[in-house]
């Protein structure tokens, strides 16, 4: 198991009388890359806020590198993107000199490598010419900046084009490749963030429904193939003749791991071991599907 690099317990946000955080407790791995699922208004830029110190929390606990370094501290040496702001009238490389100069740092070719980084190194135009991909692109540089252990992106792909959500993906993988950054992504698309991350976490309403590995959340989400019959014992007998072992049973439905692509097969062995075949079908569970049955409702994720 990875060492927690950031840590909530109980973190709550109110508003007045509006609860935006309710209790939320989320462990990130060194070196993960977290993707927090949500729909818009769920909590996800409130949480980031709390943590970056951008918002006080009404309650509840942050701990950054398991508290090795008070909290304030620790949130410096962080990198964080939240709706990237420039000087519109300079270019890539002088808005991040000028990040670089005000954060102190001394190493003058940190700006040439991230701009690589990022694929900007040879772009010659002013900020307010760049499209929104170049935007976050440049966002991200600009999060790297002093070499962060951990990197907070909100909302990265929000509003870009399909081929910019591409090169977007495409950077934080390499990235996370290169530099072994850990990343905390928030964005209200699951499937995309399925493509990079390695965890994810559910939040809904401010409550923080569920944290779950990719692997795991895959487990959920595969396909199978569902039979239902009148005589669960007898098909088990015929499949087993078919060399078909990975199933599950429940009452006369039978749920295959495998197998997939033998239902003619599959069908027939039955009928001829004399089993009654109500029903034969694939199922899978999409990505959407789970996270909509997770908080519940019927809305658009």
């Amino acid at each position: 198991m990875t060492q927690a690099i950031l840590r909530t317990q109980d973190l709550t946000k109110k508003y007045g009388e509006f609860t935006a955080l309710d209790k939320v407790s989320l462990n990130l791995g060194e070196g993960d890359i977290y993707g927090l699922v949500g729909r818009n208004g769920a909590g996800k830029t409130t949480l980031f806020k709390c943590v970056m110190g951008l918002a006080s929390p009404t309650s509840g606990t942050i701990t950054i590198h398991a508290g090795k370094t008070h909290l304030s501290a620790a949130r410096k040496k962080m990198g964080f993107m939240i709706n990237p702001s420039f000087f519109s009238y300079l270019k890539a490389r002088e808005n991040l000199e000028y990040l670089r100069r005000v954060k102190g740092l001394k190493d003058t070719g940190e700006v040439k490598r991230l701009l690589k980084l990022v694929e900007l190194d040879g772009v010659k135009k002013p900020f307010k010419a760049f499209s929104l991909g170049m935007k976050q692109r440049l966002g991200i540089a600009g999060a790297l900046l002093g070499s962060p252990s951990l990197v907070v992106l909100d909302e990265p792909i929000n509003g870009l084009d399909p081929q910019g959500i591409i090169d977007m993906r495409g950077v934080i993988k390499n990235v996370h490749a290169q530099t072994g950054t850990t990343f905390i992504i928030s964005s209200h698309i699951l499937s995309e963030l399925d493509l990079v991350a390695t965890q994810f976490g559910f939040i809904d309403h401010g409550v923080l429904l569920q944290e779950i590995s990719r692997r795991d959340l895959h487990e959920h989400t595969k396909k199978s193939l569902v039979i239902e019959v009148d005589q669960a014992d007898r098909a088990l007998v015929a499949l087993e003749s078919l060399n078909v072992r990975d199933v599950s049973v429940d009452g006369n439905r039978l749920t295959l791991a495998t197998a997939l692509d033998r239902c003619p097969e599959i069908a027939r062995a039955l009928v001829e071991s004399g089993v009654a075949l109500f029903d034969l079908h694939r199922q899978e569970t999409t990505l959407e599907e789970y996270f909509m049955r997770l908080v519940g409702g019927d809305h658009n994720a």
